[in-house]
């Protein structure tokens, strides 16, 4: 195997199939008692954006569209933060393998005692722990060790639940992702890293055109429970249409005011903005570009 940097031949999965449905396995002790905010959830399943900076230089920060099941329409059905517990993960990566057609599980891939998301998920699936010699020779490209004790802790980052399939969506990184039982994506949990693989990760899949999703938003001052019999009768209008309605009050000072979004399909994007239209004039407000305006 060549040591120069490389990375996974996209035709390699694309003949899997597109995953309709997801689940996200947040794993780690830190987000569950405060110490460090969840943002990789939000990346995986929203329309945000985001600006992070690289491992390979701090003060270079760019912007990535945090897009994934957004842009690509799959229907992000569950979140779970869950501690570093090998039963826990055990049982949640389980149940969300068999419930969704993709979970990504974000965290506990480190080199430290507590980093149990490789033997958790193998014990999970009935898999062996076998160091993955490609992901090795990496790590000899990326990063040196000052002594035996390092090399020896940054080994375990490359002792993977086998068989699996390991892909590597930048030649910038030793790390890659680790799919086991077909749906079960392993990443890390640090944002950077995160965000930078499952942006690139989004080119393995097989995605359908027009498929993602859209949102329009209508802004209102009228109080939520005067707009309410105007959403629920639109909400039943368009039933079956793959369109969902929903409202969100919020709030700054004294000011007070309600965001109405309408979501669907990026194929039926003429059909929302005609419904926030109708609806905006029915409420006395207004079409904005963001649920923050």
């Amino acid at each position: 195997m060549s040591t120069k940097r490389w990375k996974t031949p996209i035709d390699e999965l694309k003949n899997r199939p597109f995953p309709k449905t997801a689940g996200c396995l947040i794993i780690g002790d830190e987000i569950l008692n405060g110490k460090t905010l969840d943002t990789n959830s939000n990346f995986f399943g929203y329309h945000i954006e985001v600006y992070v900076k690289t491992c390979l230089n701090d003060s270079f920060t760019f912007l990535i569209s945090a897009k994934f099941c957004f842009n690509l329409g799959i229907d992000l059905k569950r979140i779970e933060v869950i501690p570093d517990d090998e039963e826990t993960i055990v049982e949640a990566a389980k149940r969300l393998s068999s419930s969704y057609d993709m979970v990504v599980t974000s965290g506990g891939i480190g080199s430290t005692h507590d980093d149990i998301t490789y033997p958790s998920l193998a014990r999970a699936f009935n898999l062996s722990l076998v160091h993955h010699q490609p992901t090795l020779d990496r790590m000899v490209i990326f990063k040196s060790e000052p002594n035996e004790e390092a090399v020896i802790a940054r080994k375990r980052m490359a002792l993977f639940p086998t068989p699996s399939i390991v892909v590597y969506p930048l030649e910038e990184y030793w790390v890659p992702i680790v799919i086991v039982n077909e749906n079960v994506h392993i990443l890390p949990g640090l944002p950077s890293l995160f965000q930078s693989l499952l942006s690139e990760y989004a080119k393995y899949l097989n995605s359908v055109e027009d498929n993602g999703f859209v949102r329009t938003f209508v802004k209102a001052t009228q109080q939520e429970s005067f707009i309410a019999p105007v959403l629920s009768r639109v909400q039943e209008d368009v039933k079956g249409m793959d369109v969902k309605v929903g409202s969100y009050p919020k709030w700054k000072g004294s000011r007070r005011w309600v965001i109405v979004s309408f979501l669907t399909r990026r194929k039926q994007k003429e059909l929302v903005e005609r419904l926030a239209k109708e609806v905006a004039k029915e409420i006395n407000g207004v079409v904005v570009d963001s649920s923050d305006d």
